[in-house]
């Protein structure tokens, strides 16, 4: 723009500076045109200006530019005007006017072409009010415009512009009005973007509340609206002087602060924009920390995704170049969600976000329930996150003993414990459920309509259980009594909470069917289908019979034989072992044999027998439930056993259950 302005001072000297004034301007009228810099030749300087800034590093933007180190534009014209202040008025500046031009970008490329961009004078004896000086031009394909034959008598002006942009996260369109302030004295180039609106309406907030200089508010104002982004005003250009497709630090900046305020919209931009434009022209901070919060979050979770990479090819597919604008990114989530400093003094440190309201939140590191992401301090690169394979113990300081089984929060895998190598592995099966066991804690016998009522919608159960009251006939044929019907029906009637059926089965001997059909008789389902299944006969844990008889008759008989196996480990051992070791027997029952029959069915029923009951509840107890037949102890009673609960991770829990009023026969 060709104006020239310069200070005019009070006192003896006036006529000095007045006289030399109009010398200079005779000067210039003589010599004709200038050296000034075309508005096309400016832009070529900015853009190798731009080169040689060094790139940013992960602590601070290494360029330093002050809002006030732009270069003004002198030049001359045929004409001028000189207005003088009266002497009393003190400080003031003179102007010279001549015919000019301004140009500049609108900050997206979505705004119409052919749409009408307007240039008005502010009055500044007037609290900045529009006067009727006003200019228009027109936007081109590229968003660019150019307004000729500017004549103001006055420095101060405002832009503004209608359009319609595409937001580059989801493609809608919005209406959007651009302004922006200016000094004409500064320079002939006013961008319009989206921080120069936030800027021009907190400028026009602080001249009218604070009574500021148009220069002194125009500063407070960057400061402040770089700050929402958690950026220093002075580590860029002015604001009119940056267009996103500038390969700068400052077009990086003004992109990356476009890309999150667009990200925060929920779908409607305009509604949004205009909505922090408010907030932050009342006290120059963006006070709405929901969305502040909900742009962080989805900032980390694209730079978790793939660094951004599908966003950078989105811009530069509609720009073509543009500079590197993701580090500001990660600055905004990095700060907004208070991660620590990364340096050499923290490397190795682990984080996790405390933000209760975020969606990456953990009150805990092995807390899961709400997010699996955690962070390792890199000194070279930065905060990265943690690899799934590695999060399980990375952040777990709790000492173990050798043995000791854990279940990773984050893989889900189990691992136990090597006190020798001091390093956890991969557990086997067995040790695997002895986590699962142990977890469990199975003290007492509860009754069966509790833990059947207690299910959750998430979780499926199968329960094991010795058949009902039988008769003397102990072969495969032989049948429940009259009585062990009717206790097999009452606990079906106790068993209506939920709509769905059971799915039935039971060994091959007749009455372990018959009590799973009384059972579905009395909570009044059809039982026409049934499963057989051979691993629930009694002689599951027998491993060889002539070694069990041999046993028998050592300890007195059947039951206190198999207590004595059960809670002792004996017969279990050697070349001749009567029987299977508990723990490996137990879990390949309920691992190979009941979960790898029964995957998705929420209830489960199946009858067995007090052989195979009472290792598998003291298996299942750990031991807890004492049914030491054999130190003349109790035995387990009718309609008793284990309920075998999982869950959608598949973790199981261990209960032992009663039908009737105790767990134990008389």
């Amino acid at each position: 723009m060709r104006f020239f302005s310069r200070k005019v001072f009070q006192g003896r000297a006036l006529c000095t500076h007045i006289l030399f004034f109009v010398l200079f301007a005779s000067l210039l009228v003589a010599c004709g045109e200038d050296s000034v810099n075309t508005p096309n030749e400016d832009l070529k300087d900015r853009e190798l200006s731009s080169k040689k800034e060094t790139k940013i590093s992960s602590s601070s933007v290494s360029k330093k530019i002050s809002s006030s180190s732009v270069r003004r534009r002198y030049s001359s014209s045929s004409s001028i005007k000189i207005e003088l202040p009266p002497p009393e008025e003190g400080l003031d500046v003179i102007y010279v006017l001549v015919d000019g031009k301004v140009t500049g970008q609108i900050a997206l490329d979505y705004f119409v072409a052919g749409a009408k961009i307007s240039m008005v004078q502010l009055d500044t004896a007037k609290a900045y009010k529009e006067t009727k000086t006003y200019y228009t031009g027109e936007v081109s394909k590229n968003a660019t415009y150019e307004i000729r034959n500017v004549k103001l008598p006055q420095p101060f002006v405002k832009f503004s512009v209608d359009g319609s942009i595409k937001n580059v996260l989801d493609d809608k369109y919005a209406s959007l009005s651009f302004v922006t302030l200016g000094d004409v004295t500064s320079g002939d180039i006013f961008n319009l973007n989206m921080m120069t609106t936030l800027e021009a309406n907190r400028v026009f907030e602080l001249l009218n509340k604070r009574r500021l200089s148009f220069e002194a508010a125009k500063k407070k104002a960057a400061e402040e609206i770089w700050n929402m982004f958690y950026l220093e005003s002075f580590d860029y250009d002015v604001s009119e002087m940056v267009h996103i497709t500038d390969i700068s630090e400052s077009g990086a900046a003004l992109l990356a602060a476009t890309v999150l305020l667009q990200a925060g919209a929920n779908g409607d931009f305009a509604k949004f924009f205009k909505s922090v434009v408010d907030d932050v022209t009342k006290d120059g901070k963006w006070d709405d920390s929901a969305s502040r919060l909900s742009i962080a979050d989805w900032a980390l979770s694209n730079d978790l995704k793939d660094g951004y990479a599908s966003l950078r090819k989105t811009l530069e597919k509609r720009y073509t170049k543009i500079a590197d604008f993701e580090w500001y990114l990660r600055h905004f989530y990095l700060t907004e969600l208070q991660f620590p400093e990364c340096d050499a003094e923290s490397a190795g440190d682990v984080f996790y976000v405390k933000n209760k309201l975020s969606s990456f939140y953990a009150a805990t590191y092995n807390d899961v329930s709400k997010s699996k992401e955690r962070f390792v301090c890199d000194e070279q690169k930065g905060w990265k996150a943690i690899p799934d394979s590695l999060k399980d113990f990375m952040g777990d300081a709790t000492p173990a003993k050798d043995g000791d089984v854990r279940r990773g929060s984050f893989t889900g895998d189990f691992f136990t414990y090597d006190g020798t190598k001091k390093e956890w592995r991969k557990s086997t099966a067995l040790e695997k459920d002895r986590y699962f066991v142990l977890a469990s804690n199975a003290k007492t016998f509860v009754d069966i309509q509790d833990v059947y009522e207690s299910i959750k919608d998430d979780e499926r159960v199968i329960f094991v259980l010795r058949h009902a009251e039988r008769g003397d006939d102990t072969s495969k044929s032989g049948t429940l009594t009259d009585n062990g019907k009717k206790q097999s029906e009452e606990v079906g009637a106790r068993l209506k909470k939920f709509k769905e059926d059971f799915v039935l089965g039971g060994s091959e001997f007749l009455r372990a069917h018959q009590t799973v059909m009384a059972i579905a008789k009395g909570r009044g389902q059809s039982y026409d289908t049934r499963d057989t299944i051979p691993q629930l006969n009694d002689d599951w844990y027998a491993k060889n019979s002539e070694e069990v008889e041999k046993a028998k008759n050592e300890c007195g008989g059947g039951w206190e034989v198999t207590s004595k196996y059960a809670y002792t480990g004996a017969y279990s051992t050697g070349a001749n072992a009567a029987y299977y070791n508990l723990a490996e027997r137990s879990v390949e029952l309920i691992e190979d044999v009941l979960l790898k029959k029964y995957t998705k069915e929420k209830f489960v029923l199946l009858s067995s027998h007090d052989k195979l009951m009472v290792p598998l509840v003291a298996y299942c107890s750990n031991l807890q439930i004492p049914l030491k037949k054999y130190d003349g102890g109790k035995w387990i009673n009718y309609l008793a056993g284990v309920a075998i609960i999982i869950d959608k991770s598949g973790n199981r829990r261990y209960v032992a259950v009663r039908g009737l009023k105790s767990g134990f026969a008389d």
